[in-house]
């Protein structure tokens, strides 16, 4: 046999295996990019943490706590009535609670930090958004948003069904947009 060509055989299998090795190496972080792309455009920061469990009162007083939404996507959005920012942002909230208003494994909730639950109304009254499928809480107990990491505001997280905060989006997003819809889809069918 000639070893000549045996070394040469030898060497092009670990190649070729070497080869194998690294396509099947780089396919986990090819598809968890391919499984966030909807959401690239929206620039999150990817996390993996637990969301801070809280309380606080819908609008119409009743408690609430985060938790009671266990096993659901929540996209959660904190801001407050003289937060311009806020304001300008709300109506895309509606807007993307709109489009996943049939699908009942994603809740879109929106805390509002303001001082009085009044102003809370006069604003969504002032808005024409007393009618909207998201949920608005409000809390003046504790600076919630803060044990999230932030004290600015508007800012959003994407908790997954196990109560995990997978993006987090600092600022104003254009959420009414059918590509945000999109995101929040795509979050809520990976983690559900």
């Amino acid at each position: 046999m000639n070893t000549a060509g045996s070394v040469a055989r030898f060497v092009a299998l670990a190649l070729a295996g070497g080869l194998v090795f690294a396509f099947f190496w780089a396919l986990p972080p090819s598809a968890e990019l391919q499984r966030t792309a909807p959401c690239r455009p929206l620039a999150p920061r990817v996390e993996d943490r637990p969301a801070p469990d809280f309380e606080a009162r819908d609008l119409a007083g009743h408690p609430v706590r985060l938790s009671d939404l266990r096993g659901k996507f929540v996209v959660l959005n904190f801001w407050a009535t003289w937060c311009e920012p806020c304001a300008q942002e709300w109506p895309e909230l509606h807007r993307l609670a709109e489009r996943l208003r049939d699908r009942d494994d994603v809740v879109v909730v929106a805390l509002s930090v303001d001082e009085k639950v009044e102003d809370v109304h006069r604003f969504l009254e002032r808005m024409s958004l007393t009618d909207t499928p998201v949920q608005v809480w409000w809390s003046n107990e504790q600076p919630i948003h803060r044990t999230y990491g932030s004290p600015k505001l508007p800012d959003t997280y994407f908790i997954d069904p196990s109560g995990r905060i997978r993006h987090v989006y600092v600022n104003v997003r254009d959420w009414g947009r059918a590509e945000a819809a999109r995101c929040v889809a795509s979050m809520a069918d990976r983690t559900g």
